[in-house]
């Protein structure tokens, strides 16, 4: 493997969020990209009924349950989201 690669194989899961979110060719637009992706991702579950979500490795309701609460920590930090066309 390219020593690049190594490097990122082996980052945590919030090293590797801050490598894509700091050390970007279109800086900080690389930020809002990754929370409106987080955004959007938590609205669409959170929308959801648990046990659509239940499989034999993850409870529905602990995802949407972390959902509404990644939900309700950006609305407290951005306020309330907006509908986007």
């Amino acid at each position: 493997m390219p020593l690049q690669t190594v490097r990122i194989v082996s980052m945590t899961n919030v090293e590797y969020l801050t490598e894509i979110m700091e050390f970007s060719r279109f800086g900080a637009l690389a930020q809002a990209f990754v929370i409106e992706a987080v955004a959007r991702y938590a609205a669409e579950i959170k929308a959801c009924r648990p046990e659509d979500l239940d499989s034999p490795g993850l409870s529905g309701a602990a995802w949407t349950g972390v959902a509404k609460e990644i939900d309700a920590k950006l609305a407290a930090k951005y306020g309330p989201r907006k509908a986007h066309g």
